[in-house]
């Protein structure tokens, strides 16, 4: 059995990917330091060279056939760190890794190490870069292979690196692999607490039950079979129900909470509500700074109701 990772630009795929292979003795290999490597042959920068792929398809088939091999050769078991694996790997552990955009093109801008990467002026020149990048990969995708990744479809889990350690993320990443294994449940979306906004004013949770519930997380009682339930809304993700649940977390610096996603944007998360009614409905900009105020933190941005 393999593992492979995929995921957003600057969250984490490369480093969590080699720790991985320390700990289970893995092979590892990388399709995006093949890219960046080729890209460095022809003077060519990360961007540039995703656009000269687009006309030069023998650069997309010369790192497939590396999939391809694994996938239908008994191989020794790998820890796959690219954008594709899932899709040519069927024997593996589809692994999605997300982080704020905030939080990913600060790694890639301080990232002295990261070779062919473009230069950018500041971290919205490095943000706007990293999404030109990702259309530009994701119509190549889906123009060769006819493929448009769905984080809740293709992954067998999605994690937030936002505000997790290395060993946080790979940790998780080893319990849910052993339970994948074992074909045992477990949840698929693990977010970060600070990445979650709240839809009930602060006031309202902070009672005798809540109190509860912060005993119960900091007893290590907190039942991961119970998540908070989520709507996401553009990139953004909203309590549904569960503030007691998160306001517990986020006490106790849980890096990493399970997560049920009822719905997103246009779909129903009931009979006669859809997630932009909710959110629309739900969102009050003054409950997030007192939610932030009562918890001792930032979000990474605020969000951008319509």
């Amino acid at each position: 059995m393999h593992i492979s990772i995929t995921g957003d630009l600057g969250s984490g795929k490369s480093t969590v990917a080699k720790e991985l292979c320390k700990i289970l003795n893995y092979n590892y290999l990388s399709t995006g330091l093949i890219q960046r490597q080729l890209g460095q042959e022809r003077g060519m920068n990360t961007l540039e060279f995703n656009k000269f792929t687009e006309e030069h398809r023998e650069i997309d088939e010369y790192i497939d056939q590396k999939l391809i091999d694994i996938n239908n050769k008994q191989t020794e078991s790998s820890v796959l760190d690219s954008r594709l694996a899932w899709h040519f790997v069927n024997q593996s552990f589809k692994v999605y890794l997300m982080a704020a955009d905030e939080v990913a093109a600060y790694r890639v801008f301080k990232d002295e190490q990261r070779i062919g990467e473009p230069s950018a002026i500041d971290l919205t020149d490095k943000m706007n870069d990293q999404k030109e990048r990702l259309k530009i990969e994701n119509n190549r995708f889906e123009k060769i292979y006819g493929i448009k990744p769905s984080l809740f479809r293709d992954f067998d889990v999605v994690i937030d690196t936002s505000s997790a350690s290395v060993s946080d993320v790979t940790n998780l990443i080893l319990t849910l692999y052993q339970k994948f294994e074992k074909q045992e449940k477990f949840n698929k979306l693990w977010l970060s607490p600070h990445r979650i906004y709240p839809t009930e004013n602060i006031q309202l949770i902070t009672t005798d039950i809540t109190k509860k519930v912060i005993d119960n997380v900091k007893n290590l009682e907190f039942n991961i079979q119970a998540p908070v339930s989520c709507v996401l809304y553009n990139k953004d993700f909203f309590v549904f129900d569960g503030h007691e649940k998160l306001s517990a977390c986020l006490n106790n610096n849980i890096p990493l909470i399970p997560v049920l996603l009822l719905a997103k944007n246009s779909e129903s998360v009931s009979s006669s509500l859809t997630v932009d009614q909710f959110v629309r409905d739900s969102f009050n900009i003054n409950w997030i700074y007192d939610w932030e105020n009562a918890h001792h933190f930032r979000f990474f941005h605020y969000p951008a109701i319509n």
